[in-house]
């Protein structure tokens, strides 16, 4: 797995393609990549509307890049997508082995 400064600028970059946003400062729609204590979560600020390939790709390659993914829906300004990719890269459960029976 890529180290997670690499994921996270992917992710970004995939972000700021799809969602036809922007990494420029001073622009109100763009996409916000910051540290945390567990690593590093990409902010994405989200189209009214997404067209289903947009939404299935970006859904795609989130559960193939990021740790953590979800959105949130504001009161004032657009719903955000954010992504996350810790320091210590954890396996999603679906790829983790299952546990034997006892």
């Amino acid at each position: 797995m890529s180290a997670p400064k690499t994921r996270a600028i992917a992710i970004a970059s995939l972000l700021t393609t799809a969602l036809n946003t922007s990494t420029e400062e001073g622009v109100s729609a763009r996409v916000h990549i910051e540290e945390t204590d567990t690593g590093i979560r990409v902010w994405a600020p989200l189209p009214a509307a997404l067209a289903e390939a947009t939404r299935l790709r970006v859904l795609d390659f989130l559960t193939a890049n990021a740790d953590r993914f979800g959105h949130e829906c504001r009161s004032s300004g657009p719903a955000v997508l954010w992504a996350e990719v810790h320091h210590v890269h954890t396996p999603h459960p679906a790829a983790s082995e299952p546990e034997e029976a006892p």
